[in-house]
């Protein structure tokens, strides 16, 4: 008889649970009030989410131990007779599974998360829900509630980590707290820490192989822009003249000479004595390259200098200025991409793109101005300057001076004819 009254009170509560929870006011004076026992029941609020001040369920289930619910938030959540009220938690006097267990949810993770979900990075609460999956990372500030799939890593900074009975994580979980319910899946380890996103966490998750690379390319070209500005400054200038007249005309030559590098390789292989240089056409290529990034560096330390100090320093100076710049965007680029954060790897992307567009110019002006130059050891005219310097018709000559007779000064040692008269006395 006993047992039967208490069949009949767990079916009513369920029946009637419900339209307490929507139809009760806020701020009720009856003690049995749901939403006033809800919120009164525990002074732990530690591993709580911030409820409104009606939280709802959105399972209700009856069962032989008594009854289990799962509120909008994917905590479970057990009616405690004595207490009246519900309490977050399983029975403390049987482990039960979880709700979509006790449905007879046997379906395939795969075919029941169909909806893909994007989360941003440091979100103050996710929930993922029953039929959603996550293909990532999920790094959140505040709580982390797991009812699907997540195809990754789920980090927490100060909330908890739940995974619920049909829950399921491919890889790590960490956090303050970890909770994962009877039939939560979880493939990699369970990592409780006071602080999981600390300064380790990021080092170890960072990746300086580009960095290191980045690093090296600027040592190198550093040390390369000493020697050419050092030893060849006069063929330096006449290759950064070339670029600043025929800039459009250099880069397309160089971008031409690029693409038909194999095409150059097979007609300087063709005989025997050719066949020995084709080691070199690649150290030649690379050469002018270098080059081209001396002559670029010089002009944006020129430009910074022109900007900051209103004047000019160096040639070396400016060289190396501008080359520094230069590759921090590629070392800039490096740290955005050995993140292992997709908002750094957006940025990254971004900035990857960038470089190699302005890395172009350097590399394809340098080659096609020292292929016009023939590495700077002449002076480039071009075939329109050529032309209309022999266009010109020149000036005519001044007409020849006629020829004047010599004037002879009189001699004045000599007396005039008038004072001599003749003798005209014979």
């Amino acid at each position: 008889m006993r047992t039967i009254s208490k069949q009949v009170a767990l079916s009513t509560i369920c029946w009637l649970l419900p339209a307490f929870v929507l139809a009760a006011p806020p701020n009720s004076e009856n003690d049995t009030s749901i939403s006033n026992t809800l919120t009164d029941t525990s002074n732990d609020t530690s591993d709580r989410f911030d409820y409104p001040v009606d939280p709802l369920f959105d399972e209700i289930i009856l069962t032989p131990e008594g009854v289990i619910a799962v509120d909008t938030g994917g905590l479970e959540w057990y009616y405690d007779f004595e207490a009246d009220t519900f309490i977050e938690g399983v029975l403390p006097s049987a482990d039960l599974p979880s709700p979509e267990q006790l449905m007879g949810d046997d379906m395939a993770i795969e075919d029941r998360c169909t909806e893909e979900r994007w989360i941003g990075t440091l979100e103050k609460t996710v929930l993922i829900g029953y039929d959603e999956y996550v293909d990532g990372d999920i790094v959140a500030y505040g709580r982390v509630t797991i009812r699907g799939w997540v195809k990754g890593d789920v980090k927490s900074m100060s909330g908890r980590v739940l995974i619920t009975g049909s829950g399921r994580v491919d890889g790590n979980v960490e956090a303050p707290r970890v909770v994962v319910k009877k039939g939560g899946v979880v493939s990699g380890e369970r990592i409780e820490s006071e602080s999981p996103l600390d300064l380790d966490d990021f080092t170890s998750s960072f990746s300086a192989d580009g960095l290191v690379v980045a690093i090296v390319f600027t040592v190198s070209l550093l040390f390369f822009c000493f020697l050419f500005v050092e030893l060849m400054p006069r063929q330096v200038r006449q290759l950064q003249d070339c670029v600043v007249k025929h800039g459009i005309k250099t880069y397309l030559l160089g971008l031409l000479f690029v693409l038909l590098l194999p095409v150059v390789i097979a007609l300087v292989a063709i005989t025997i004595v050719g066949l020995l240089a084709v080691p070199f056409i690649p150290l030649i290529y690379l050469g002018a390259f270098i080059l081209g990034e001396v002559v670029f560096g010089n002009m944006i330390g020129k430009l910074v200098m022109a900007r900051s100090i209103g004047g000019e320093r160096n040639m070396l100076f400016q060289s190396i200025l501008g080359v520094f710049l230069h590759m921090s965007l590629w070392s800039l680029t490096a740290i955005l991409l050995g993140q292992q954060n997709r908002v750094a790897e957006g940025f990254g992307i971004f900035f990857l793109v960038v470089a190699i567009i302005i890395t172009t110019f350097p590399v394809f002006s340098g080659l096609g101005a020292a292929i016009l130059t023939r590495f700077g050891f002449r002076n480039y005219i071009s075939w329109k300057d050529h032309r209309q310097w022999e266009g010109e018709t020149p000036a005519p000559a001044p007409p020849p001076l006629r020829q004047v007779p010599p004037v002879h000064p009189p001699d004045v040692s000599r007396p005039p004819d008038h004072f001599n008269p003749p003798d005209n006395s014979e």
